[in-house]
């Protein structure tokens, strides 16, 4: 018997050492495909209507090459819809617009859009509506004029007014974020409605918080997202510390409603994992915790010539933090103070630098979070995404441990 246990272990020994860890929703379904190589799916937006189905929002915007002179004209955000919990997706129509993010308001839809600009890459905010699940689209209103942008990031509801921010790039590199207060007792459609804070420009990173090798690269905040943590309201920002050769981090800024004008404070940096990109930031009621996507990044400062060697082939964009701008790996976490993040997994990975699943937005459908993503799978580099997938992590509430303590006896 010892022998032929011993041969049994042997010839195990290899399988146990290549087991992995599998992520959590790898099984991906396509929501949209961009084969134009001149043009690339920008942050997509998803939203959950009233009656279970889907509505995903994809802009398709021209590459950097050629933006400058066709954003304006030739950016389009597609508009699908599912029925069947996200496993196919129908074309409801189509908007001339470079980026936009849903919101779901006495079962209306409204729709968030910024213009692609000419001298600046966004003009205009605006506002749009639709009745029958986005198959037709009101007449847009110009909320704000300006240079504003950001993709579907998190929102908050509270007191019958709805919060959002974003960039105001008239700023340039010091592009900061402004709050949206939307009142909605009466018209949304009003632009009378709508307040928006003064920006916060970006007040730098301490340099104690950088490697000086990366002296030479530019730094900035931007992509926030709107949280309330027990009825104090927050905003959360990417930040990319020297082209995110430090990755991790997040800007915390702070702001009151007191019904006039609304006062934006910068508060602190804190730790974020994935806080070098993209991220989003939503909150679930049945497990009073926050839920956030967000990239995980595997070799920040260049240890390894992934990077290089892909930047050199031509097909892996912004290496210049030499690793912090890794896309490949998009996770979930979650917290209870929107400060102090747990993980719940990996929700999908790519294989190679050159692709990604990044720019995520999860939404909460029943006992399962409902996830779309902007997706390198073909594309010409990571940045430049062909695809927009969806991703379904299923009994998400399961994957998170107890964060609040037993009361003391």
């Amino acid at each position: 018997m010892k022998p032929l246990l011993l041969l049994s272990c042997l010839l195990l020994t290899p399988v146990l050492l290549q087991a992995q860890a599998k992520p959590l929703a790898q099984d991906y379904r396509i929501v949209f495909h961009n084969p134009d190589p001149e043009r690339y799916v920008e942050g997509p937006g998803l939203v959950r209507l009233d009656d279970g189905s889907l509505v995903a929002v994809v802009p398709v915007v021209p590459r950097e090459e050629w933006s400058k002179e066709r954003r304006a004209t030739q950016s389009v955000t597609h508009i699908l819809r599912s029925s069947d919990g996200g496993q196919t997706w129908m074309p409801a129509s189509q908007l001339p617009y470079y980026s936009a993010a849903p919101f779901l308001h006495d079962g209306t839809l409204y729709l968030l859009t910024n213009k692609g600009g000419t001298k600046v890459r966004n003009d205009d905010l605006l506002l749009l509506k639709s009745t029958d699940a986005g198959k037709t689209w009101s007449e847009p209103v110009t909320l704000f004029q300006g240079h504003f942008w950001n993709c579907h990031t998190g929102m908050v509801k509270k007191a019958d007014r709805l919060y959002w921010a974003t960039d105001d790039l008239a700023l340039g590199n010091k592009r900061g974020p402004r709050i949206i207060a939307g009142d909605l007792t009466g018209d949304p459609m009003n632009p009378k409605a709508w307040r928006l804070s003064e920006p916060v420009p970006f007040p730098g990173v301490p340099e104690a918080m950088t490697n000086p090798q990366f002296d030479k690269l530019s730094s900035q905040y931007l992509e926030p997202n709107v949280i309330e943590v027990r009825g104090k309201l927050r905003v959360l920002m990417t930040v990319k510390p020297k082209r995110q050769s430090t990755a991790g981090l997040a800007a915390v800024l702070d702001f009151e409603d007191r019904g006039g004008p609304i006062e934006l404070r910068f508060t602190q940096f804190h730790p974020m994992p994935g806080g070098q990109l993209k991220f989003c930031i939503i909150w679930d009621e049945q497990s009073k915790m926050f839920w956030a996507t967000a990239n995980s990044v595997v070799d920040g400062q260049g240890a390894f010539d992934w990077f290089r060697e892909g930047e050199k082939r031509g097909n892996v964009r912004y290496a210049s933090g030499l690793g912090g701008n890794d896309r490949r790996f998009l996770m979930l976490q979650y917290s209870v103070d929107g400060l102090n993040w747990f993980q719940a997994g990996c929700v999908a990975q790519a294989g190679k630098i050159s692709q990604s699943f990044m720019y995520a937005r999860p939404v909460i459908d029943g006992d399962d979070l409902a996830v779309i993503a902007r997706s390198s799978i073909h594309a010409p580099n990571q940045h430049d995404a062909d695809h927009a997938t969806f991703h379904r992590v299923k009994n998400f509430r399961s994957l998170a441990l107890k964060l609040t303590p037993e009361p003391e006896e």
